[in-house]
């Protein structure tokens, strides 16, 4: 049984976490203020604590700064309840080391989701390699020391919120949709009064829905705001080749689109695209940019890369296999490809067309040990493995969109 500390003041609040998570099967205990929850975590080390932001004697940011400073507690997993209303909290929960984010007021079935994440997995905060960043709100500029994993985990928080309120969408849809089947069954025995009040009541059920699609799109809009703020992450210890994530994924958006793909998939491979190569956080800086061939042994670290992708991704729940698409994108037809030797129709058709747009990329721009090979090798190089290494169908779609003039290597 996974044993759970609280840390919170306010005794209502307490109660209501307390019951939810016993109820779930924890062992649970309360704190009603941070140095009490932390003198508790260092008496009995909890599985996961979970820890209001505002209260007296220490809030949650010094109670997390703590917990990371002692060595018998730096891995236990950390999550932070806040409203999410202060970006300035956001920032200080990052920068104290908190593992994850919970919204209050929150829905039950995602907090006992975040908690099974976060049990499943010791915290990685400690041991992650922080990148100092700046962003920029409202003329606001915040600093921000966090590793990729954190960040992960804020995308995660957003992402699942915008999951919570399509849902909310899809239910106020589907009510006008029964409003609107009663209406029109009642028209011939309700008086104009009546008809003309329930009319009234549609349109501000659909008002409602509007104002509740544009939030979902709103949020979707955070969602690949975050998710091209990790590639950027990654690619800053890598200036030589800033923009390639985001080149990829222009290259296999147009491949997909000549295949036909559904706007769902299209957007998905666009998401898989833009973090193709997060795995290469962990990649020291000093091979990343090596100015000579790699060795055999450099080589073979490098391609650890998509299997350290699948890991950051894969606990991440989006509607499309983005961290198998990212694992796969190295693989080949013939199984010579890496990390699992796939071959055939065990590789995804979305990570097959990544593996073209990610080669021609590669090879027509410059990198640190040659300058570019040009479009006209790139096109050889797959048109060489069609069939071979390369899905056919996908090395005649990226011949087609270049034929057309619908692409074209992007000039440094």
């Amino acid at each position: 049984m996974a044993h759970i500390l609280i840390v919170e003041d306010s005794s209502i609040q307490a109660e209501m976490l307390r019951r939810l998570l016993a109820d779930a099967g924890y062992a649970v205990r309360v704190a009603r203020d941070g140095a009490e929850g932390l003198r508790m975590a260092q008496a009995a080390r909890p599985d996961l604590l979970i820890s209001d932001i505002t209260m007296p004697v220490m809030d949650g940011f010094e109670l997390c700064r703590h917990i990371r400073a002692d060595a018998a507690l730096r891995t236990l997993p950390v999550i932070l309840l806040t409203a999410m209303s202060d970006v300035q909290d956001v920032v200080r929960g990052l920068n104290a080391g908190a593992d994850n984010y919970v919204t209050k007021p929150y829905d039950p079935a995602l907090l006992l989701s975040r908690v099974s994440d976060s049990l499943n997995q010791p915290s990685q905060v400690a041991a992650e390699c922080k990148l100092p960043l700046q962003a920029q709100l409202g003329g606001e500029v915040f600093q921000v020391n966090t590793g990729s994993q954190q960040m992960l985990n804020l995308l995660l928080s957003i992402y699942r919120n915008a999951l919570e309120q399509n849902k909310l969408l899809q239910s106020t849809q589907d009510a006008l949709t029964e409003l609107n089947s009663k209406l029109q069954q009642e028209v011939e025995t309700k008086s104009a009064a009546l008809i003309e009040h329930e009319r009234k009541l549609s349109a501000e059920r659909e008002m409602l829905l509007k104002k509740e699609a544009a939030h979902f799109h709103a949020l979707h809009d955070t969602l690949l705001e975050s998710v091209t703020a990790i590639a950027a992450t990654v690619e800053m210890r890598d200036p030589y080749t800033s923009g390639h994530q985001r080149r990829v994924s222009r290259l296999a958006v147009l491949i997909g689109k000549e295949l036909q793909l559904s706007e769902h998939d299209l957007e998905g491979l666009q998401i898989a695209s833009v973090v193709h190569d997060v795995g290469k956080i962990r990649i020291p800086a000093e091979i990343l940019t090596k100015p000579s061939r790699l060795d055999e042994v450099e080589f073979n670290f490098i391609k650890t890369h998509a299997q350290t992708g699948y890991d950051i991704l894969k606990n991440i729940h989006f509607p499309w296999p983005i961290a198998d698409i990212v694992l796969q994108h190295h693989e080949r037809l013939d199984g010579s490809g890496y990390p699992g030797g796939l071959k055939g129709d065990q590789i995804l058709l979305q990570s097959k067309i990544l593996a073209v747009a990610d080669v021609v990329e590669s090879m027509s721009t410059s990198r640190p040990y040659r300058r570019s090979l040009g479009i006209e090798v790139a096109i050889a190089e797959i048109e060489a493995g069609r069939g071979i290494k390369f899905e056919p169908i996908v090395v005649d779609a990226f011949i087609a969109i270049h034929d057309q003039g619908v692409w074209a290597p992007e000039v440094a």
